[in-house]
């Protein structure tokens, strides 16, 4: 019997990723995989940094013990005014308590309008057990071309 070779997808380049979210503030669903096979979907805050998607999760969800089982995971963002209406892809995560401090700063002043309200001291104070969650992407790709808009 011929088995069909697995046809590799094509990747959009990390600059066009990072022009494509260089001012778009939406969050990412993030797609886990549950211990009995399921699949779990989180939406989050994100960043896009040097070719790695970067969130934070809290030691005691669902989501960071899914992916510090198995780090394989699948993402999907909405964008506004931009070519394509979403991105999606698949990428391979790391659970990184060391950086759990730096990103939720980064995301309190991302997403937050008042950086030091009580919002902002809540996320602060899990700090101690935030992890930062770096996907790194397998392959991200546009979906949904949007007619180009005629000056």
């Amino acid at each position: 019997m011929n088995q069909a070779t697995p046809r590799r997808l094509r990747s959009l380049a990390p600059d066009a990723v990072a022009t494509l979210l260089s001012s778009h503030h939406s969050p990412v669903r993030l797609s886990s995989l549950s211990p009995n096979g399921y699949p779990l979907i989180s939406t989050l805050w994100f960043l896009y940094e040097e070719g790695c998607f970067w969130c934070i999760t809290n030691q005691s969800t669902l989501m960071r013990r899914n992916l510090a089982a198995n780090p394989r995971c699948a993402f999907e963002i909405t964008l506004h005014d931009a070519r394509y209406k979403l991105l999606r892809g698949q990428g391979d995560a790391e659970l990184l308590l060391e950086e759990g401090g730096r990103i939720t700063e980064a995301m309190i002043s991302r997403y937050l309008p008042d950086p030091e309200g009580d919002m902002a001291a809540s996320l602060r104070a899990r700090i101690p057990t935030e992890y930062a969650i770096r996907i790194t992407p397998r392959w991200i790709r546009g979906h949904g071309l949007k007619p180009v808009k005629q000056a």
